[in-house]
Formats: structure tokens, sequence, C-alpha cells
């Protein structure tokens, strides 16, 4: 019997998801800088996760990895659910986490992994708008993942284009457009009414976003990280434009609906790319850049014969797996 590794099942992709998570959580997690000082430079939301990680560092990697085995299932009910590669699999479960854990994963893995949460959350909220009639509701949940993200993660700000991005590929009314806008300008106003309830100046949230999402040299990340997790990522990239190469050369066998949202995909990796250039990119943006590169690269699988697809999925594997326990992490 051949295995079919693109038209992957729910149970062995879960499992291959779960090893990967106890895996990374066991064995590939660093030890994170727990110094007063870097702690209080990173913003609001952020700072706070890494002062619970320093303290409950058990508790949490058991969060972490919740949050990997969620956004893992996120992205796989996405595909599923609007049918994006025309033939049912769950591979974009384990994908997820291969991309997630299999490059580097920082010290401040907490808040990679929150801040990738919400992406994915976004993402499928965005997706649920994508109507005929208002979606009032899907759009509001939306836009307050993509306005806490840079909250949890201050270089993530560059995500916030994912708004106007949403709004014109799924063609939502300027009604829905205000309900989104003050869904995404809520979390960010609250750090602000806060600050200023507690005497702080009312914008000190605002400046200290800012200065945390440019501090840096630009592609200062692609210098830190070590060799083979620079290797990992280029093949992931690869994977990611070969998949694209695909979607375009066929555009119209996918649905309207699939069509825009892997579009809406694509936009998220030009974006992530272009997080990972930024002065402020550390290594836990490659949590980010797993959300839609799990939804793209089963475009790749699918339309190459299966014959190929096994080997590359299975190398893609081991290298995450060898990532995670021989530790190339910052």
């Amino acid at each position: 019997m051949k295995i079919d590794i693109a038209r992957q099942p729910l149970v062995p992709a879960f499992m291959t998801l779960f090893a990967l998570a106890v895996a990374a959580m066991c064995a590939g997690i660093p030890v994170s800088d727990t110094s007063g000082a870097v702690r209080d430079a990173l913003p609001l939301l952020g700072g706070q996760l890494a002062r619970f990680q320093a303290a409950y560092p058990v508790w949490s990697k058991f969060a972490a990895g919740f949050m990997l085995l969620f956004t893992g299932m996120c992205a796989g009910r996405i595909t599923i659910r609007y049918n994006l590669y025309t033939v049912g699999t769950c591979l974009p479960i384990p994908l997820y986490a291969i991309v997630a854990c299999g490059i580097a994963t920082g010290g401040n893995y907490l808040a990679g992994f929150a801040a990738s949460m919400l992406l994915a959350l976004a993402t499928k909220n965005y997706c649920r708008a994508f109507c005929n009639g208002y979606g009032f509701d899907a759009i509001f949940r939306a836009s307050l993942y993509l306005g806490l993200m840079p909250l949890v993660y201050a270089p993530g700000l560059p995500m916030l284009l994912l708004l106007p991005l949403a709004v014109l590929l799924f063609r939502r009314t300027l009604r829905e457009v205000a309900v989104a806008t003050a869904g995404l300008l809520l979390p960010v106003f609250t750090a602000c009414y806060v600050s200023w309830g507690t005497g702080a100046e009312f914008t000190a949230p605002l400046i200290k976003l800012g200065q945390s999402a440019i501090e840096g040299m630009p592609l200062q990340l692609f210098l830190d990280i070590p060799l083979p997790a620079l290797v990992m990522a280029g093949g992931i990239v690869l994977l990611d434009l070969t998949a694209l190469f695909f979607f375009l050369a066929d555009i119209y066998a996918a649905g309207t609906k699939p069509r825009f949202i892997l579009f809406y995909n694509i936009g998220i990796l030009v974006l992530a790319l272009t997080l990972l250039c930024s002065p402020a990119a550390t290594p836990e943006a490659f949590a980010l850049l797993a959300v839609p590169s799990a939804i793209l690269i089963p475009v790749f699988f699918v339309r190459i014969h299966r014959g190929m697809a096994l080997p590359v999925y299975l190398v893609f594997l081991a290298a995450a797996f060898a990532g995670i326990f021989l530790q190339y992490y910052i």
C-alpha cells in the first residue's frame, strides 16, 4: 500500500503535531533571558508573558505546547472547511509544527507562539467574514486578534496591514470596515487608557511599541541564527515559492472562495517575510511564518507525484526533529 502524504488523514496529522509539540517543549526550548532589564524592554503584553515565563518555566512550556496544538488544528480547520486544495487533507496540521518548531524558537517562545495563535485566529475569522451577508461579528473578532498581536510581539506591527488586504479581497462594506477598524484599535486604546489611569502618559504604550518595532539592524536575524536553522528556513521559503508557482500556474483550479483565501495567505506570507528582514525581528518571528506556510505548502504536495511528495515531507519532518533535539537555537 502506497502512502499518499498529500491526503493525510486527521489521526496521523494530529499525532505528528503532538509529537513535535512534546519534543519542542521537552528538548527544544532554550532558556530565556531572565534579567529584569530585558523583560522591561519588551512592550506591554509581551513583557508580561516574558515575566510569567521567567517565573513559571514549567507552566510556560505547557501553555506554549497548548498554543502550538491549538494553532496547528486551527490552520488545518481553515483548509478543510473551505476545501482549499480540491482534495481532503489534514497536512497543514503537522506542517505548522514543522515550521514553527523546526527553525528557531527563541528565548521568549511564549510571546512567539501567542502571536502565532492570534494570527491564526485572525485568519480564521477573516475567512468567516467572506460571506454573502454581513459579517460584523467575524470581522470584529479578526481585527481584535490582529490588534492584540503587536502588543504581544512588537515586531509583528506590519501585520496590521492584513486588515485592508482582507477588506479588499473579501469585498466588505464600509460599515464592516468601520467595525473592523474599531476592533483593531480597541486593544491599543485600552493599553493607552490603562497607562493614563496609572499616571503615565496616554501615548506611552504607542511610543514604546513604535520603538520596540524599529530598533535594531535590518537582516540581523539571519546573521544571528545558526546555519542549520538558516538552511531549514531557506527550505521552507523554497517550498512556499514552489507552492505559489503551482497555484498561479493553475489559478482557476480552485473555486472563488478558496482562491481568494489563498491570495490572502500569500499576503500574510509576504508580510511575514518582510517582518523577518525588519530591524526588530527575532527568532520568534518564524512562528508567524508558520501560519501562511502551513496553508500554502500543501498546494505543492497536492500537485506533485506522491512518490516524490513523501520523501520531501519526511526530509523536512526529520529536519524539524533534528533541529529540536540538537537544539540549534539562539
